[in-house]
């Protein structure tokens, strides 16, 4: 038998957290189909900032070792407050976080991607 809490946890010792967004001011946010910009938003409002950068702060996340071509659905670049982008972060269709140039899945926490999607509406 598996003791999948056993095996969570030791994912979760590996794993690494996104850092460098918490002083983010502003969001762009784009969305994707199948390579082609479909949407773009900006977030301003301080509170979805800080839902956006607290959601992806709490995530674990593990680097894939095997990068299989895949879509981006969303990009957000994240700008400090002088205006400077601090980061970029994007979400592939599979829930992927492409972060520091690979892909990651996450492994303790859920990405709201729902949040994000509902920006452009």
């Amino acid at each position: 038998a598996c003791d999948c809490k056993e095996l969570v946890e030791l994912a979760t010792k590996y794993a690494k957290s996104i850092t460098g967004i918490d002083g983010a001011t502003k969001i762009e946010a784009t969305k994707y189909d199948m390579g082609e910009v479909i949407g773009m938003t900006t977030v301003t409002e301080e509170a979805s900032v800080k839902y956006i950068v607290d959601n992806l702060n709490s995530l674990k996340l593990r680097e894939l070792k095997y990068n299989e071509p895949t879509a981006i659905e969303y990009e957000l670049i994240f700008y400090g407050e002088g205006g400077e982008v601090i980061k970029t972060i994007s979400i592939t269709l599979d829930g992927w976080v492409e972060y520091h140039g690979s892909l990651h899945s996450v492994v303790n926490g859920e990405l709201d991607i729902a949040y994000v999607f509902g920006l452009f509406k």
